[in-house]
C-alpha cells in the first residue's frame, strides 16, 4: 500500500498568490486507488512532488510555516498508513483526513457533528438571517437540491454516507455538483425509482447556466457566512470560478400588442382564460413582480393608486412604491370588486406562466424575439408567446414607459428598483425609434 500527497494545479512562474489544495492518494493491490482532499494548500510554484512538501529554498515563506506544513503532510500520511485496511473507500479517506483537521468532529456518539454538514448550515442561514421572501425560497430550494444530490450519491452511486461538509468540500465537489445539476433532467427517466416521490417539474427541466450559477452563488454565500462565524477556514470557491450570469436584450409587448390581448375575445378558450388575461394585463399596467401581485389586497388601493412595499428589496431599502391606476386597470378591478379582500383572484406561479403563453399564442402574439438559449447561452429566435412569462408583464410596463419618458429614476420609483440598479439597466432597450430621435438632435 502506498500513500502519496499531490496537487492538481499549476501557476505561472512568477505567480505567488495562487493556492492549490493538497490531495492524498492511496493505492494498493487489487486495483485500489482512492483520493481525498485535505484542508492544506500551497502555492503550486512552491510544491515539490518529490519531497511532497515545500521546495528546499522558498524565500517568501517563513521556516515556521514551511515546517508546520511539511509536518502536517507527514502526520496525515502516517495516519492513513496506520488506519488503512482492505475494503475502505473514498469516504473513509475523506473522513479520516477531516478528523485529523478537526479532532472532535466525531464526538457525538461516533457520528459526524451535524453542524459541519452544508445542508445543516443552509437551513441555519435561512433560520437566522433576515431574508426577503424570494431569497428565502431560493435558499430552501437550494437546500432541497443539496439533500437530493447527497441522496443520489448515496443511493444511485452507492457512495454510502456521502455528505457535503463545510470543512472538506472542494472545488472538485462544486464541479461535480454543478454537473449533476446540469444532467439531472436526464436522470429522472434513467432512475425512476429514485425520483418517484419528487415533483417532476422541479427535476425534469433543463437548467440554464444562469440558474446553476444562482445555486452556486447561494452556496458560496452560506460558506462565507460560516467562515465569518469561525466555523471553518475552507472556501472551495477560492479555486472555483462561478460562471457570470448572462442576459439577453429584454423583450416586451408593444402597446399595440398589449391592447390586442386586452380586447381579445377569449370565450373560445375556457372560463379561466379571461381571468388570467385580466391578471396579466393588470400586471402590465402596474409593473410589479409576480410575488407582489399575488399579495395585493383592496387595502393597497389608495386615492386611485396601488401602493405596496416590494418584498424582494424590502430588507435592503423598504420604500413604498406608488403607481397611479389608469382606466384599463380600474376597469379590471371593477370586474373583481366582489372579492372579499384580494384585489384579484389568487393564482399559482407555474399555472400563471402556462396560461400567459397559451393566451398570447391564441391571440397570435408571435413576433420573433432574440433570447439566450438556456443550455448553449447563444442567442436564438423564438416567437414571443413561447418565451413570455410573468416577468414579461413587468418588462412591458417598464419598456413602454421608457419610450415615453427617458428618466430612469422616475420609472424606477414605480417599478421598485433602487437607483443605479444593474438589473433595471437591462430593461432599457434602445430601439430604432429612440435612436432616430437622438440622431435628429444633430440636425
Amino acid at each position: 500500500m502506498k500513500v502519496t500527497a499531490f496537487i492538481r494545479k499549476t501557476s505561472a512562474k512568477n505567480n505567488v498568490t495562487d493556492l492549490a489544495r493538497v490531495y492524498f492518494r492511496v493505492r494498493d493491490i487489487g486495483g485500489v486507488d482512492i483520493k481525498a482532499a485535505s484542508e492544506l494548500s500551497i502555492n503550486p510554484n512552491h510544491w515539490s512532488p518529490e519531497r511532497q512538501g515545500y521546495k528546499p529554498r522558498v524565500a517568501l515563506v517563513s521556516e515556521e510555516k514551511k515546517n508546520a506544513f511539511d509536518r502536517d503532510i507527514q502526520q496525515i500520511t502516517h495516519l492513513i498508513t496506520r488506519e488503512y485496511s482492505r475494503g475502505v473507500d473514498g469516504n473513509w479517506l475523506k473522513g479520516l483526513i477531516e478528523e485529523y483537521h478537526h479532532p472532535n468532529i466525531n464526538a457525538r456518539g461516533g457520528n459526524k457533528a451535524e453542524e459541519y454538514l452544508l445542508s445543516y448550515q443552509i437551513q441555519k442561514y435561512v433560520d437566522e438571517t433576515p431574508l426577503a421572501f424570494e431569497s428565502r425560497k431560493h435558499h430552501l430550494d437550494n437546500l432541497n437540491k443539496v439533500l437530493r444530490y447527497e441522496r443520489f450519491r448515496h443511493e444511485v452511486m452507492h457512495q454510502r454516507g456521502f455528505h457535503l461538509c463545510i470543512d472538506s468540500i472542494t472545488a472538485d465537489d462544486i464541479r461535480d455538483f454543478k454537473f449533476w445539476l446540469q444532467e439531472e433532467h436526464k436522470y429522472v427517466d434513467m432512475y425512476p425509482v429514485f425520483y418517484q416521490n419528487e415533483v417532476r417539474r422541479n427535476v425534469e427541466q433543463v437548467r440554464s447556466e444562469n440558474s446553476m450559477s444562482g445555486s452556486l452563488y447561494r452556496i458560496r454565500t452560506v460558506i462565507k457566512w460560516c467562515i465569518k462565524r469561525g466555523l471553518t477556514r475552507n472556501n472551495p470557491f477560492d479555486q472555483y470560478q462561478i460562471a457570470q450570469p448572462m442576459y439577453g436584450d429584454p423583450f416586451y409587448l408593444t402597446l399595440e400588442e398589449r391592447d390586442k390581448v386586452y380586447y381579445a375575445d377569449l370565450s373560445g378558450m375556457g372560463a379561466s382564460y379571461p381571468v388570467y388575461r385580466d391578471i396579466f394585463m393588470f400586471q402590465c399596467l402596474i409593473g410589479c413582480r409576480v410575488s407582489d401581485l399575488n399579495r395585493l389586497t383592496k387595502a393597497n388601493i389608495v386615492d386611485g393608486c396601488v401602493e405596496y412595499i416590494p418584498q424582494k428589496t424590502k430588507l435592503e431599502h423598504a420604500c413604498t412604491v406608488r403607481v397611479p391606476l389608469n382606466q384599463k386597470a380600474l376597469d379590471i378591478l371593477e370586474r373583481y370588486k366582489d372579492l372579499e379582500e384580494a384585489l384579484l383572484p389568487r393564482f399559482s406561479h407555474f399555472g400563471y406562466n402556462k396560461k400567459i403563453k397559451e393566451i398570447l399564442k391564441y391571440v397570435e402574439i408571435d413576433r420573433m424575439v432574440r433570447v439566450l438559449d438556456p443550455k448553449t447561452r447563444e442567442d436564438v429566435a423564438r416567437p414571443l408567446y413561447e418565451v413570455a412569462t410573468t416577468h414579461t408583464a413587468r418588462k412591458t410596463f417598464i419598456g413602454n414607459l421608457y419610450k415615453q419618458v427617458k428618466d430612469p429614476n422616475l420609472i424606477a420609483s414605480m417599478s421598485g428598483h433602487s437607483e443605479g440598479s444593474r438589473a433595471f439597466a437591462r430593461y432599457r432597450k434602445i430601439d430604432d425609434e429612440m435612436k432616430k430621435e437622438l440622431v435628429s438632435l444633430l440636425d
